[in-house]
């Protein structure tokens, strides 16, 4: 929904739905030598990608389609865990510890992230989540470009802390037709901050906090804008000193600099 539909986009997109293609099938080739060696009935097998999609608004983004990564984790079969989706928040961190709890290794304290491997091996209806909220960043890719962000159910917000192209595009895909297709937008100035309500809004295409928000857009905006600040505290994240963004947080509280 976030390229336009000409046609050296659909032929891009066709390149790409093929590469998925010639993927799936290097990993089918990968699950059939587990089964026929009997690895199979003991082997967790995790497939999980680094980024979204390399095209504009995805890859090189805090969007959902950059941050939002393909994750399927199969359990050995004798574990006989039955087949299901796991929607609950999960970010990247979370990977190691959830893995490690499952294998029956202790998590060391100094590893990062959360376990999900009690609600992946058993369904938990009523239970509370895991996470209620995942933590991204952006510093550098081709070029300095500091952005952060928080990610709820419902909401997700950014922080634009450098002057910038409503899409810096990194080299790759500005070289590409759907970047040739979307060239116009690179010029537009970027918003500092944006907030997206992905319950209305899930390819996040309406910024709440335009030149007029509602008072609720604001509420929710300085909410998470804390709760931004809050994580950002907890794990020493400083961008580097050669910008001095320290308008946005600033904000939000007196004591915190970036």
């Amino acid at each position: 929904e976030y390229l336009p539909d000409t046609a050296p986009v659909r032929q891009d997109l066709a390149d790409f739905y093929g590469s998925i293609a010639v993927a799936d099938a290097a990993v089918g080739r990968l699950l059939e030598a587990l089964e026929a060696t009997g690895l199979d009935r003991t082997t967790w097998v995790v497939f999980v990608t680094d980024h979204g999609p390399a095209l504009p608004r995805a890859k090189s983004t805090l969007y959902g389609a950059g941050t939002g990564i393909a994750l399927i984790m199969r359990p050995p079969r004798d574990a006989q865990v039955p087949a299901r989706t796991y929607d609950e928040l999960f970010s990247g961190v979370d990977l190691l510890p959830t893995v490690l709890e499952l294998l029956g290794v202790d998590v060391p304290a100094e590893v990062e992230g959360r376990s999900h491997a009690t609600h992946l091996v058993t369904e938990r209806r009523h239970a509370d989540p895991v996470r209620t909220a995942v933590y991204t960043t952006k510093t550098y890719h081709d070029s300095f470009d500091p952005i952060r962000a928080v990610r709820t159910k419902r909401y997700s917000y950014i922080e634009n802390y450098a002057p910038r192209p409503l899409l810096d595009l990194p080299w790759d895909i500005a070289d590409s037709a759907p970047g040739r297709a979307v060239e116009p937008l690179v010029t537009s100035p970027r918003p500092e901050r944006e907030l997206y309500d992905l319950a209305a809004d899930p390819t996040e295409s309406h910024n709440l906090l335009t030149a007029q928000p509602t008072e609720e857009a604001e509420t929710v905006g300085s909410d998470l804008a804390l709760m931004l600040n809050d994580w950002r505290e907890s794990v020493g994240d400083v961008i580097p000193s050669d910008f001095a963004g320290t308008r946005i947080a600033a904000r939000y509280t007196e004591t915190y600099l970036l």
